[in-house]
């Protein structure tokens, strides 16, 4: 882009330090302070001048689109983009931007703590300390055992770097695996053709997938039944990626040893969901992702992009709409 400068729509509460950046850069600001997890607002600004949304990524560009005809891009602040990708936005020239690699670091941090508290059986301490019980728990060795990563990304190496400290064997398994590079961390990356090996093998089974069409109820019953009965589960992914009611019964049988959820098909889990029973699952909100830095972290990209958009450069992040990511 060159001349006009942009008038940005922004549709999320961010900090008013980063609001100053942004004018700095000579852009127009629309600010509607919505915070997550309260009802999205209604647009309260005319935006026919507005050529770009920035959003965590939860607004559908189609109810954007006919009030704002000059829209060009949509930054979002997730790297998940469910809401974004209609047929109508693929098809068009919108384009769209992700926080991709901002969240790498928190989530494979996230993981290694599920995986740590399963191994040293914290789930069952905390249970008898609440009760006064003292009582041995079963311990489970990290060094030498089996992490399967299905869904191999920027998340997916963190997670690996952080597994391979702690003597674990690490086998990412993904798409495209010809794009690995030959310092990755993991000990071997296949592709989704061995995804059954994978699964067999797996002491603990890391599901870092995104949402596309391809990956939707992926793991159902039948890969369940192909994990040990002394095998963790471990979504940081997205919750549709999984036939939750098989996860259920594998879980209600010890078909599987346990199973660590941080997303799920409707959030926030409902109260009476049965995953908030079950003494063999570690229920997080959605948060494998949250860092103090997160903020910083979002707003570098969308500044640095903001910049390459005034200048008529390439930008970060730019998903393939087909793909989904």
């Amino acid at each position: 882009m060159t001349g006009k400068k942009p008038v940005i729509y922004v549709r999320y509460n961010i900090p008013k330090k980063y609001l100053n950046k942004i004018k700095a850069l000579g852009a127009t600001v629309l600010f509607e302070p919505w915070i997550f997890g309260k009802e999205e607002p209604q647009v309260t600004y005319d935006l026919s001048e507005c050529n770009i949304v920035l959003t965590l990524g939860l607004i559908d560009p189609l109810t954007i689109q006919p009030i704002a005809p000059n829209l060009q891009w949509v930054q979002s602040m997730s790297v998940g983009l469910d809401a974004l990708l209609h047929k109508e936005t693929i098809n068009s020239d919108i384009i769209i931007t992700n926080t991709k690699g901002c969240t790498s670091i928190p989530i494979a941090e996230h993981t290694v703590a599920m995986i740590s508290a399963f191994s040293r059986g914290l789930p069952t301490m905390l249970r008898n300390q609440h009760k006064k019980i003292w009582s041995n728990t079963e311990i489970k060795d990290l060094e030498g055992s089996n992490v399967g990563i299905v869904g191999y990304g920027e998340i997916g190496k963190e997670i690996a770097k952080r597994c391979k400290a702690l003597g674990m064997y690490v086998v990412g398994c993904r798409k495209r695996p010809s794009n690995t590079l030959d310092n990755d961390p993991a000990d071997q990356v296949v592709g989704l053709e061995r995804i059954d090996e994978v699964i067999k093998k797996a002491d603990f089974l890391i599901l870092a997938l995104p949402s596309t069409k391809e990956t939707y109820h992926f793991i159902d019953k039948h890969k369940l039944r192909l994990l040990k009965d002394s095998s963790f589960l471990i979504n940081i992914g997205r919750g549709n990626t999984i036939v939750e009611e098989d996860l259920l019964q594998a879980l209600y049988s010890q078909q599987i040893k346990g199973a660590a959820l941080d997303v799920f098909d409707i959030e926030p889990l409902p109260g009476d969901h049965p995953f908030w029973e079950l003494d063999n699952v570690i229920i997080s909100p959605h948060n494998a992702y949250y860092s103090p830095r997160s903020m910083e972290r979002y707003m570098d990209i969308f500044i640095e992009n903001l910049t390459r958009f005034i200048e008529g450069k390439e930008l970060l992040n730019v998903v393939n709409k087909e793909l989904g990511y």
